[in-house]
């Protein structure tokens, strides 16, 4: 028997090949969900789970899911990351280089517009380490700044500014400032300017309130609050409980919705309930479209030894046969069994699942090797020394209890 064995369901099928191809940056849908998977398989949290298979379909639509003995740590863990696909297939951002330089021209012009270009040549420039740097590269290109005005943190200075000068602080994006409320510590500067590429615009504003050195915030880009959404009507109780986890972390307790560089995909965090604390979550990101993620992975896969990809496989089509695997159906070989699990669209979390050993699993391949009960039956007599008629009714009777669960169509 298969322990406590559960399908956990990642992708249910409600996504097109469209969204799934846009998120990987790939041409063709087999090598998108590949890459998505290297994404989800590049994580701490991904190693911890230990014996599990990953299995996915791409026809009709892309659907992933993960079999195995959880504990209720790592299903909670595993449907957060089944919320977060979903979430960022419907609406992400992609900033790659070329989109980069164009925000940071925006950063740029508003800068200018803010406070004029000769006030700007007497501002000190730094970032928070370490995409800010290359946005801040960037922005001294455009903005023609000298080397004497960019200054590293927790250097000889950013320290203290002249009367008629400013820091300006720089960073590729701001999701709850947090990093920014820990660089103002080490800052004795009295007058900032905060300039995150991208940014929730009620961030920004929940800054400049609530420190009154900050003399402005400017993005470049407005991110969304996804929480109201994603919570619907639990909103107010999910907000009143993300306050009183925050605390004075941060300035805003929003969720800013998805966005990746191509130098890095900012840390997702979750809520740790037996530790109470945020601890790393998961990134999804394929590690060949941005730096970090594929250092991170490289390193991650040195650790395995070299075992990159391990436990994940994608179903193919069937060939012709009245009968048929259900679309909404992924199955996984366990040891000697076969568990197959039943997606249900609009329904993320755990999947009803079906576990068929011996005899039944033999039955199973059969069926799905040939599509017909007389080619299943064929193929069982040969192996078996049972009588035609007595295996018949056997196979007959699994294939109905399979059709009725909605396992297996036929056509």
């Amino acid at each position: 028997m298969l322990p406590q064995l559960d399908a956990i369901t990642l992708l249910d099928g409600r996504h097109g090949h469209e969204q799934l191809l846009a998120f990987t940056r790939r041409a063709e849908p087999q090598a998108a969900l590949a890459a998505l998977v290297q994404g989800i398989q590049a994580n701490p949290l991904w190693q911890e789970l230990g014996c599990v298979r990953l299995v996915g379909r791409i026809f009709p639509a892309p659907m992933l899911a993960v079999f195995g003995a959880f504990s209720p740590v790592q299903r909670l863990q595993l449907q957060d990351l089944a919320a977060q696909l979903d979430e960022l297939l419907t609406a992400h951002r992609y900033v790659d280089y070329h989109d980069a330089e164009r925000a940071a021209e925006r950063l740029a012009d508003a800068l200018g517009r803010r406070f004029g270009s000769d006030a700007l040549s007497r501002f000190r420039f730094t970032a928070i380490p370490r995409g800010g740097w290359i946005v801040l590269g960037m922005l001294s290109y455009l903005l023609d700044l000298r080397p004497d005005q960019l200054v590293a943190p927790g250097g000889p200075s950013p320290g203290r500014c002249a009367d008629d000068e400013r820091l300006v602080v720089v960073d590729d994006c701001a999701l709850s400032g947090l990093r920014f409320q820990q660089f103002l510590k080490q800052c004795d500067a009295d007058r900032v300017i905060f300039c995150p590429l991208y940014a929730t615009p009620e961030l920004c504003r929940a800054i400049e309130a609530a420190e009154p050195i900050v003399e402005a915030c400017l993005n470049a880009e407005d991110l969304q609050d996804v929480a109201p959404q994603r919570f619907g009507e639990a909103y107010p109780q999910w907000l009143a409980e993300r306050r009183a986890r925050i605390g004075d972390s941060g300035y805003w307790c929003g969720i800013a919705e998805y966005v990746a560089f191509a130098w890095c995909e900012p840390q997702a965090r979750y809520w740790n309930a037996d530790a109470e604390r945020f601890e790393a979550g998961w990134n999804v990101l394929p590690p060949d479209i941005s730096l970090k993620r594929r250092i991170a992975a490289s390193r991650l896969q040195a650790d395995r030894g070299g075992a990159g990809g391990a436990g994940f496989e994608l179903l193919s089509q069937q060939g012709a046969g009245s009968l048929t695997v259900a679309d909404g159906v992924l199955w996984a070989e366990i040891d000697s069994a076969v568990a197959l699990a039943r997606l249900s669209v609009d329904r993320l979390g755990s999947a009803p699942c079906f576990r068929l050993e011996d005899t039944a699993a033999d039955m199973w391949r059969a069926v799905l090797a040939h599509g017909t009960l007389e080619g299943a039956e064929a193929e069982l007599v040969a192996r078996y020394a049972v009588g035609g008629e007595t295996l018949r009714t056997d196979l007959a009777g699994l294939v109905a209890q399979l059709e009725s669960h909605g396992i297996l169509a036929r056509h």
